[in-house]
């Protein structure tokens, strides 16, 4: 199996249950607070090496207790731990509100995270010359995402990026990007354009493509979603299923399309395995606990 390398973020994910999400500037009460690991990346890296992944991590923790209870998460997951880095900022924290309906709002606060540098990825370049796929997202500087890809992309690797949180992002990110998998609001915000109405976003994605982004996987909820296979795009379907709390379904998405190209899968398997991923993930309360083991996928499928 090939061997998967996330770069990215590690947060401690304090998550309030709520009846609704507020509205601005209403005060409501809570049902409960508890608190999970999460951070996009550590997610990402979680769901890989649950399905039976070859995983390793390169992020950045502070020397407190959340940095401890992180890193301990990890290695409990069975993820290689030699790139993360300790430092003296607090470790990144996330606010998230889940409602009834498992909607949620997500405030992060980045601390250590936006300290991850070039020379931090250039002091564990071993595990990039090691690894075959290379997933990133934008929980850390963008400069760092960039540098990244690039060092990925001399060394041949297959590059995985998710554009969350979106900004508007280089040419040479998206040059240096095999797999981009986005949103519906990222595919706004990275294409500059403020609102797109669905009958265009096969134009959009074909401009993304056109900009160096060499395969797109637009990600649409219950809707299913898009993706680029040669020269067309193609849509796919979602399963249907209860959401309870939707936090980390496009995590889980992108950790079990890795994890399907790390056994050479093809595009329209790795797909059809990631939704039936992030439906169960849905199916559960959380971040990094909601997401699913092989066993438990087989079992899930094997009901619908």
């Amino acid at each position: 199996m090939k061997q998967i390398l996330v770069i990215g973020s590690l947060n401690m994910d304090l998550v309030v249950k709520v009846e609704k999400l507020p509205k601005l500037g209403e005060t409501i009460l809570g049902e409960t607070l508890y608190e999970n690991p999460g951070g996009k990346g550590a997610n990402q890296a979680v769901a890989a090496a649950k399905l039976g992944g070859n995983v390793s991590m390169i992020g950045k923790l502070g020397n407190d207790n959340y940095g401890e209870q992180l890193l301990l998460n990890l290695k409990n997951n069975n993820i290689k731990t030699e790139g993360i880095i300790r430092c003296s900022d607090i470790t990144g924290t996330a606010v998230i509100e889940v409602d009834n309906d498992g909607n949620n709002s997500i405030v992060v606060i980045p601390g250590s995270n936006s300290k991850l540098s070039k020379e931090d990825l250039d002091s564990a370049a071993e595990l990039l010359d090691k690894a075959d796929i290379v997933i990133l997202q934008q929980e850390i500087p963008i400069n760092t995402v960039e540098y990244a890809l690039e060092q990925a992309a001399k060394r041949g690797k297959i590059t995985i990026l998710n554009p969350a949180p979106a900004v508007e992002i280089s040419d040479k990110i998206l040059d240096a990007t095999d797999f981009l998998i986005l949103n519906e609001t990222e595919l706004e915000i990275v294409s500059g354009k403020e609102s797109i109405p669905e009958t265009e976003y096969i134009h959009a994605i074909k401009k993304l493509r056109n900009k160096g982004a060499k395969n797109i996987i637009l990600t649409l909820g219950e809707k299913g979603g898009m993706y680029t296979e040669g020269e067309e795009t193609r849509e796919y379907k979602a399963m249907k299923v209860k959401a309870v709390d939707t936090t980390a379904a496009g995590d889980s998405f992108i950790g079990a399309f890795a994890l399907k190209l790390a056994q050479d899968a093809s595009v329209s398997d790795a797909l059809e395995f990631a939704v039936g991923v992030s439906a169960l993930t849905v199916t559960r309360s959380g971040a990094q606990q909601s997401l699913p083991t092989q066993e438990e996928l087989e079992l899930f499928l094997k009901s619908k």
